[in-house]
């Protein structure tokens, strides 16, 4: 085996061993990350339905004082 051959052989091993280190940091990452989309989406869809409840609080407390100011008087 020549050193050239040798050479590039060592080169292309650490190209590999580089791209599959690159492949696992950015497979974390992607998890990570769906996680966190996850959690944002739980967030948003609780805020939302706590907006609702609040609605359906105050739409109920201003129908009864309408009903009662102008039909039970």
């Amino acid at each position: 085996m020549t050193s050239k051959t040798k050479t590039q052989k060592q080169k292309v091993e650490e190209v590999a061993n580089a791209l599959e280190r690159h492949e696992k940091v950015c497979e974390q990452r992607w998890e990570q990350n769906f996680r966190q989309l996850a959690d944002m989406k739980y967030d948003i869809n609780t805020s939302t339905r706590r907006t609702w409840h609040v609605a359906g609080v105050v739409i109920t407390l201003l129908t009864s004082l309408v009903i009662h100011a102008f039909f039970l008087n």
